[in-house]
């Protein structure tokens, strides 16, 4: 019922499917925001009693003899034990073989979650063998719905307009957001938060700030755009502007033309599945015509500063002047 196509459960279904009761032998919480992987772990803990002799974890110095033996044994005054195993740092031999037993000799009172931002390249052939909690960021509806619990939870309150603006500014990044809305809550003590505060107080991503930038050069906003302009680049190289601007508007042709599916979209381009989620909304408001004058306008400025025809700045200059002009 909680997994899609691909035998994968979102994070959003993995607390149903705890509830559930029925229990797959190995879990490995995998994605970009650390704060849904300790979530999706703690899920699992609140289901042992007594952790301190219950749950432990695992890494890169754990005894794989050890690890079996652990596996195979019961837990004490609890239904249920947990392990816990740091993907990351544990050796691909180490992994492999405990995968191995643990797929043979199934233990249905241990839980065994690894956790990772990654899948390492050794579990490619392990598929099968362990079930994936996409610890991925949430998109932007979901967010906003779980910066809304926060409040609720605080006693605190916060306008739609200001947690949709957190979430942007934060790129969904819930480890990010916890904290932004720890400081937002002692600004806003006693009253609502507004827009108005996080605009004041919260530094947007810097992918967020191209993104805005992007969304002011398609509505050809000459004021919005000089104003988001000149906040990337009093603290950022033109070069380095220039080669962001370049793989943003790459991703936002790629999101215009191509019939793939986003996430096998965001692998291919070796970014986020949220980067592309906003690379295919900004997309609308252009067309597929436009990016790509803009994407061959910018490799073209790249290839004339790279071989000394152009100075950097002059180049970004142009470009934005270019683009704000162009049909």
């Amino acid at each position: 019922m909680y997994y899609n196509n691909n035998g994968m459960i979102k994070f959003v279904d993995f607390k149903k499917h705890v509830e559930a009761g029925v229990f797959d032998p190995v879990y490995a919480a995998i994605g970009d925001d650390a704060f849904l992987i300790s979530s999706a772990v703690k899920m699992l803990e609140r289901l042992v009693d007594m952790p301190e002799i219950n749950s432990a974890c695992y890494g890169d110095s754990s005894d794989i003899d050890a690890m079996i033996l652990q596996y195979g044994q019961l837990p004490m005054m609890s239904g249920k034990k947990l392990m816990k195993c740091e993907m990351e740092n544990m050796p691909p031999k180490t992994l492999e073989r405990f995968l191995k037993y643990v797929h043979h000799s199934p233990n249905p009172d241990t839980l065994v979650i690894f956790a990772a931002q990654k899948l390492p390249a050794c579990l490619a052939a392990n598929v099968g063998k362990y079930t994936v909690v996409d610890c991925a960021r949430l998109d932007e509806k979901m967010t906003v719905k779980w910066i809304a619990a926060q409040a609720a939870k605080r006693g605190a309150s916060i306008s739609v307009d200001a947690a949709h603006l957190l979430a942007n500014y934060c790129l969904c990044n819930l480890t990010r957001i916890e904290v932004e809305f720890e400081k937002l809550c002692e600004v806003a003590y006693g009253r609502m938060i507004e827009e108005s505060d996080v605009a004041a107080y919260v530094v947007p991503d810097g992918d967020y700030k191209i993104y805005e930038l992007s969304d002011a050069l398609a509505k050809k906003d000459v004021k919005r755009t000089y104003a988001v302009y000149d906040s990337i680049i009093v603290n950022t190289a033109p070069v380095a502007v220039i080669g962001t601007l370049y793989g943003h508007f790459r991703r936002l042709l790629y999101a215009a033309v191509s019939k793939c599916d986003r996430e096998l979209l965001a692998r291919y381009l070796r970014v986020k599945p949220y980067a592309m989620e906003m690379a295919a909304r900004q997309a609308k408001t252009y067309t597929p015509k436009r990016l790509k004058k803009i994407v061959d306008r910018l490799s073209q400025i790249d290839a004339d500063f790279k071989s000394g025809r152009i100075n950097d700045r002059v180049a970004l200059d142009t470009f934005i002047a270019e683009t704000l002009c162009a049909a």
